[in-house]
C-alpha cells in the first residue's frame, strides 16, 4: 500500500479510476498473454525442481512440484533477499518424504542454475543494449552493478558447496555447537550424527549430477525460460494498452530485466520499493505523461503481487488438501 501510495503520488494527476479505466480497455489477448507469463514463472520452477529430483530417483508428480515452486515464490516474496523461499520449498519436499540430502541438492543446485540463467539475461543485456544501463540514473546503476555482483559471488559460492559438501557438513556442527552453548539445542551430537547422514547422500547425490551434463542443460534451460517469462509481463501489457512490438519494445524488455536483478540482492520483501523505483527510473525515459507510471503499477501488478497471492493460494489449497487426506486416513 504505502509503495502503490508512493506511485500513485509522484504520477501526480494519476489516479487508480485510470488504472482499471486502461485495464478496460487493453486487449484481452495480450493481458492473457500476460497472465500466462506470470503463471509460466512458477510452473516452470515446478519442472526444473521435478526433472533434478527424477534424475536423483525420486519421481514426484507435477503438482507436487507445483506446490514447492509455489511455496517458494510465495515465502521469497514475503522475506527479505528471498530468504524464506528455499526452506519454506524444503520443509514440503520433506514432507513429500524426498530424502534431506536430495532435497540439499536438488535445492541447491537449482539456486546455482535459476541464478547462472539471471547472470546470463543481466549479460546479454548489458552487452546487446549498453545504452539502457547507462540511462539509468546513479542510483539505479549502483543498485544493477551490485546485484550482477551479488548473484555471481553466490553462484561461486553455492558452486563451491556443491564440490565440496563436507563444508556444509562442518559449518552445521559449528551451528549445533553454538546452538548448544545458547541453551538451544540439547543433543548436538544426536544433530551432527543426522547431518553427517544427509551429507554422505548430498555428497552421494552431487556426483550423480555431476556425471549428467544433459539434465543440468535442460534445468538451466527451464530456468532460463522462467526468468524470460517473468520478465516478459511488462512487454505482454505494454502491447495489451496499445504498444508495438519494436526497438522501443526491446529496450523496454531490458530496462525490466535490469531493474530485477537490480532488486534481486536489495534486503526487503520482495525488493518492494527498490524495483519500482527502478522501473520507473526506465520507464520514464522511454515513455511520457501518465503512461510509464500506469505500465509500472501493472506490470509489478501482475508479475509480483498477483504471483504471490496465486502461489499462496497453491500453497494454502495444497496444505487443505493433506489435512483433509490425513483426517480422511484417520476415520479409516
Amino acid at each position: 500500500m504505502l509503495t502503490l501510495r508512493a506511485v500513485f503520488s509522484a504520477a501526480g494527476d494519476l489516479t487508480p479510476t485510470e488504472i482499471f479505466g486502461a485495464l478496460e480497455q487493453a486487449s484481452p489477448l495480450w493481458l492473457g498473454a500476460s497472465l500466462l507469463c506470470m503463471t509460466g514463472f512458477i510452473v516452470l520452477e515446478g519442472l526444473a525442481l521435478l526433472c533434478l529430483l527424477r534424475c536423483l530417483d525420486c519421481p514426484r508428480g507435477f503438482f507436487r512440484g507445483l506446490r514447492c515452486s509455489a511455496a517458494d515464490q510465495f515465502f521469497s516474496a514475503i522475506t527479505p533477499s528471498a530468504t524464506g523461499g528455499q526452506p519454506a520449498a524444503a520443509l514440503l519436499m520433506r514432507n513429500h518424504q524426498v530424502p534431506g540430502g536430495v532435497i540439499t541438492a536438488a535445492l541447491l543446485l537449482n539456486l546455482v542454475l535459476y541464478t547462472a540463467a539471471t547472470l546470463t539475461v543481466g549479460a546479454v543485456c548489458l552487452i546487446g543494449k549498453p545504452a539502457v544501463f547507462l540511462g539509468f540514473d546513479g542510483l539505479s546503476r549502483a543498485l544493477i552493478v551490485f546485484g550482477m555482483a551479488a548473484l555471481t559471488g553466490l553462484t561461486l559460492l553455492f558452486l563451491g558447496l556443491l564440490k565440496r559438501g563436507e563444508r556444509l557438513y562442518r559449518l552445521g556442527r559449528r551451528l549445533f555447537r553454538f546452538l548448544h552453548r545458547l541453551h538451544l539445542l540439547r543433543d548436538p551430537d544426536r544433530w551432527s550424527r543426522r547431518l553427517g547422514h544427509m551429507a554422505e547422500e548430498f555428497g552421494r547425490c552431487a556426483r550423480a549430477m555431476a556425471g549428467k551434463p544433459a539434465v543440468l542443460a535442460a534445468v538451466f534451460l527451464l530456468d532460463l525460460a522462467q526468468r524470460i517469462a517473468q520478465i516478459t509481463v511488462t512487454l505482454t501489457l505494454h502491447c495489451a494498452m496499445g504498444g508495438s512490438l519494436g526497438a522501443e519494445s526491446a529496450e523496454l524488455w531490458v530496462v525490466q530485466a535490469l531493474a530485477q536483478i537490480g532488486a534481486n540482492c536489495v534486503p526487503i520483501p520482495g525488493g518492494m520499493g527498490a524495483a519500482d523505483y527502478m522501473m520507473l527510473d526506465g520507464f520514464r525515459r522511454l515513455f511520457s505523461g501518465d503512461y510509464a507510471y500506469q505500465l509500472q503499477i501493472l506490470s509489478r501488478g501482475v508479475s509480483f503481487y498477483v504471483c504471490t497471492l496465486l502461489s499462496g493460494l497453491i500453497v494454502l489449497l495444497g496444505f487443505l488438501s493433506d489435512r483433509l487426506r490425513a483426517l480422511r486416513e484417520k476415520e479409516r
